[in-house]
């Protein structure tokens, strides 16, 4: 029984946000505001390494070490894309 409200609250805390970040990430890059798309698809970006850093701690936890490496480069890669157009976005 504790295990079972355990998951329910790691699944809540897991589907929650991934929904919400999406949601916003859907509103700012289907509206009439050109700058807008960038914010779109950052928070795109963010969508995805939020979700591949949980399949990361899942892939850990089950023992499936080929889904984890390629989880890791996936929010490797998603983290430098971001640091590298915040940089030039603020420079």
């Amino acid at each position: 029984m504790k295990s079972e409200t355990k998951e329910t609250k790691r699944n809540l805390l897991r589907i929650v946000p991934l929904v919400i970040i999406l949601l916003i990430s859907l509103r700012y890059l289907f509206d009439e505001d050109p700058f807008n798309d960038n914010v779109g698809w950052f928070m795109m970006i963010l969508f995805w390494m939020y979700k591949g850093l949980f399949d990361l701690f899942e892939d850990k936890r089950d023992g499936n070490t080929k889904s984890m490496v390629g989880n890791i480069i996936f929010v490797v890669a998603g983290f430098g894309i971001l640091l590298w157009k915040g940089v030039t976005s603020f420079s």
